[in-house]
């Protein structure tokens, strides 16, 4: 099953640490883990992998003794636990670094937290299109005033270091770069933080862009409207298709002059209505 610091979801580590001690001891049993963590209830860990209940700083405490988990372990596992249930995006990155650390120690060639760094920084994608299309000539002073909000020398030679050891852009004859084909592999609960800090990041820009452009060079409208679910569903679908047809563009244009960010943007601003209560 491997070790624990292979996992990023803690259910999924519990449900196989037990079905191995399960197939070593056919004795073994929830009622007897129960009896061993200390839990009145004798199926509180299948409680837990099932995601019927969560666990406490505590409990966790009570399940790691209860394995027989060393101190590395335990910690990662209540990190683990924390990431999985936390609400804020400010935990959950807190969490995640520190399981980063973990697992970036246990395999080298990991390359999650630099994933993670890549979304983490909005100006690393701002890079990525900026390399492929101008000729810098490693002058990074050059290519951090050339993004907007400017970034040092230093964040831009570190972002094209990150960006040649992710293999999204590789280096041509010359000192000049090209894209490539490389795409994301990391899990989904590195991604999903990972994301939610660039779009955060993304807005702020977005806010910020009122006091730092002229009306000519934004675009920025918001409807607020009161929709079904049904309707919801279908403007998001429609904001995917404006959006890939929006990339189709960007991608036949031969004579690209700046690097442009487009948000698309659709949340909640109160509370599910009870039925007929929108009808006029």
């Amino acid at each position: 099953m491997g070790t624990i610091f292979e996992y990023m979801d803690y259910r999924d580590y519990l449900r196989s640490l037990f079905e191995q001690r399960k197939a070593d001891h056919p004795f073994y049993s929830y009622r007897l883990f129960s009896q061993k963590a200390g839990f009145k209830s004798p199926n509180f860990l299948k409680l837990v992998v099932d995601g019927k209940r969560n666990l406490t700083k505590e409990s966790v405490y009570r399940v790691a003794k209860a394995f027989g988990l060393n101190k590395s372990e335990s910690d990662y596992l209540e990190n683990l636990v924390f990431l999985n249930q936390s609400r804020t995006l400010d935990e959950k990155n807190l969490y995640l670094s520190r399981i980063l650390r973990y697992r970036i120690k246990c395999d080298p060639k990991l390359l999650e937290s630099s994933e993670y760094e890549y979304y983490s920084q909005w100006y690393h994608p701002v890079i990525c299109e900026l390399v492929t299309a101008i000729d810098f000539r490693e002058d990074y002073r050059k290519l951090g005033a050339t993004v907007i909000p400017a970034i040092t020398a230093a964040e831009a030679e570190k972002s094209v270091a990150l960006l040649l050891k992710l293999g999204f852009i590789m280096r041509r004859e010359g000192k000049s770069y090209s894209r490539t084909s490389a795409s994301f592999t990391t899990g989904p609960q590195v991604r999903s933080v990972a994301v939610a800090n660039y779009h955060k990041a993304m807005m702020r820009l977005a806010s910020e862009s009122i006091d730092r452009f002229s009306a000519g060079e934004r675009d920025i409208t918001s409807v607020t409207v009161t929709v079904s679910d049904e309707t919801c569903r279908m403007i998001r679908e429609k904001l995917q298709r404006v959006r890939r047809e929006l990339l189709e563009l960007a991608e036949a244009d031969r004579d690209a002059q700046r690097v442009v960010q487009l948000n698309l943007q659709l949340f909640p601003l109160s509370i599910r209505l009870p039925r007929g209560e929108g009808e006029q």
